[in-house]
C-alpha cells in the first residue's frame, strides 16, 4: 500500500476522534477543525518544503509530535495513529540502522511523559498502553520494509541505468569496430590494386614494349632484306608466346589456389554476410571443420540454393533467426538450412521449392523439406560428392 495512502488515513482518524469528540455537549466542532487543519498543514509542510532543510525539519518533527501527545491526551485513540506521519517523514530521512533510531525515541518518549504526567487515575488501562505500543511497532516495522523497498527500487534503476549506458558503449565500440574494419578493408583493396598494377606492369607492358620496337624494325627491313624480317616475325611469334604464358602465370599467381578450390563457399559466407548485414535477420553459417572443394556445377546449385531458402525465410516464414550448416562427410555434402518463421501445416512446392528441387536433382542429390506451424521451416540437401581437381600454379 502507498505510505500517502495511509498517511491520509492517519489524517483520517485523527479527524474523526476530534469531531466525535467536540460535536458532545459542550464541544467545539470549529475548535476540532482548527487542530486537524493545524496538524495536516504542520504535517504536510514539513513533508513537502523541508526534507532539504535538516535544522527546519527537526524543529518542524518535535514540534509536531508535542501536538500529537497534547491531541492524544485530549481526543484519546491510538497514539501510534497520531505519530504516524511524523514517523514515516523521520523512517524516511534516515538510511541503514539509523532508521530504527527515531521509532525507538518515540516510543520512549510517548510512555515516559505518559507516566510522568499523569497519575494513575488518569491514565488508560495497561492493555490499551499495549495495544498502542505493539500498533507502533508495527507502524515503523512496515515503514522500514517498504523504504527498504524503496532503496534497492532505487538501487535496481541505477544498475539498469549502468547497464544501459553499458549497452550504449558497447554498441559505439562495435560501431567503431566496424568502421575500423571497413577502413581496413579498403586499405587492403588499394594495396592489392597496386600490387596487380605493378605485376602487369612488369609482365604485360614489359611484353608490350617489346613487341613494338620488334614491329618497328621488321617495318625497316621487311623491304630491303625480306629473309632477314621473315626470321624476325618468327622470333616475334615465339616471344609473343611466351609473353602470353608470362601474363597467364601473372594472373594465376594473382589468385590464391585456395580461393579457386573453395570459391563456392567463399560466395556462400559472402552471400549470408551481405544478407544478414541487409536484412537485420540473425543469420550464421556452420561448417564442418573438414571441408573439401566442390566442383563448380555443386557450388553454383548450392548457392542459388541457398540464396532462394533465405529470401523465403525472409518473405513467407518472417523468421527472426535463420541457421545454415554445410557438413563435407565422407561420401556427401549435407546441407541443411533452417529458421525460426511462422511455419506451416503442409508445404506447397511453389516455383521456388521446385526449382530448388531440380537443382538437387539434376546433381544426383535430393531435398527435403520440414515444417509445423510456429516451428519454423527446415530444408535438408544432400549431394554426392564430387571433388574439383585442385588448381596447380605454374612453375
Amino acid at each position: 500500500m502507498n505510505l500517502k495512502l495511509l498517511k491520509v488515513l492517519a489524517y483520517g482518524f485523527v479527524g474523526y476522534r476530534m469531531l466525535s469528540v467536540e460535536l458532545q455537549p459542550g464541544g467545539s466542532a470549529v475548535l476540532a477543525l482548527v487542530f486537524l487543519l493545524l496538524f495536516v498543514s504542520v504535517s504536510q509542510w514539513r513533508a513537502n518544503y523541508l526534507f532539504k532543510r535538516p535544522l527546519m525539519f527537526w524543529i518542524n518533527a518535535f514540534v509536531e509530535a508535542g501536538f500529537c501527545f497534547y491531541l492524544f491526551h485530549r481526543y484519546g485513540g491510538f497514539f501510534s495513529i497520531y505519530l504516524f506521519s511524523v514517523l514515516m517523514d523521520m523512517t524516511s530521512v534516515f538510511s541503514d540502522y539509523r532508521r530504527y533510531l527515531p521509532g525507538l525515541g518515540a516510543i520512549g518518549l510517548f510512555f515516559s511523559g505518559y507516566h510522568l504526567l499523569f497519575s494513575p487515575e488518569e491514565r488508560f488501562s495497561l492493555s490499551f498502553e499495549m495495544g498502542d505500543l505493539f500498533l507502533l511497532l508495527f507502524f515503523i516495522g512496515f515503514m522500514l520494509f517498504f523504504q527498504e523497498e524503496k532503496n534497492r527500487k532505487v538501487v535496481a534503476q541505477g544498475l539498469y541505468d549502468q547497464l544501459r549506458k553499458s549497452e550504449d558503449r558497447l554498441k559505439e565500440a562495435v560501431l567503431t569496430l566496424e568502421q575500423y574494419s571497413n577502413t581496413i578493408e579498403e586499405l587492403t583493396q588499394l594495396r592489392e590494386r597496386a600490387r596487380i598494377s605493378r605485376e602487369l606492369h612488369d609482365s604485360v607492358g614489359h611484353a608490350l614494349s617489346t613487341l613494338s620496337l620488334q614491329l618497328q624494325a621488321i617495318q625497316m627491313v621487311v623491304e630491303k632484306d625480306p629473309p632477314k624480317a621473315k626470321s624476325m616475325l618468327v622470333e616475334l611469334g615465339q616471344f609473343t608466346k611466351n609473353a602470353l604464358e608470362n601474363v597467364r602465370r601473372a594472373v594465376r599467381e594473382l589468385r590464391p589456389i585456395e580461393f579457386e578450390a573453395f570459391e563456392g563457399i567463399f560466395a556462400i559466407e559472402e552471400l549470408v554476410r551481405n544478407f544478414s548485414k541487409l536484412t537485420g535477420i540473425d543469420t550464421r553459417l556452420l561448417l564442418s571443420q573438414n571441408r573439401y572443394p566442390m566442383n563448380s556445377d555443386q557450388s553454383h546449385q548450392l548457392y542459388q540454393i541457398v540464396k532462394e531458402s533465405l529470401s523465403n525465410s525472409m518473405r513467407h516464414g518472417k523468421a527472426r533467426h535463420i541457421t545454415i550448416a554445410l557438413q563435407f562427410l565422407e561420401n556427401r555434402i549435407y546441407s541443411q538450412i533452417k529458421d525460426d518463421g511462422e511455419g506451416c501445416a503442409k508445404v506447397a512446392f511453389g516455383m521456388g521449392l521446385t526449382g530448388m528441387q531440380e537443382r538437387a536433382a539434376s546433381l544426383g542429390g535430393e531435398m527435403r523439406v520440414f515444417s509445423k506451424p510456429g516451428k519454423g521451416f527446415e530444408i535438408v540437401v544432400e549431394l554426392p560428392k564430387r571433388v574439383s581437381p585442385p588448381a596447380q600454379k605454374a612453375e
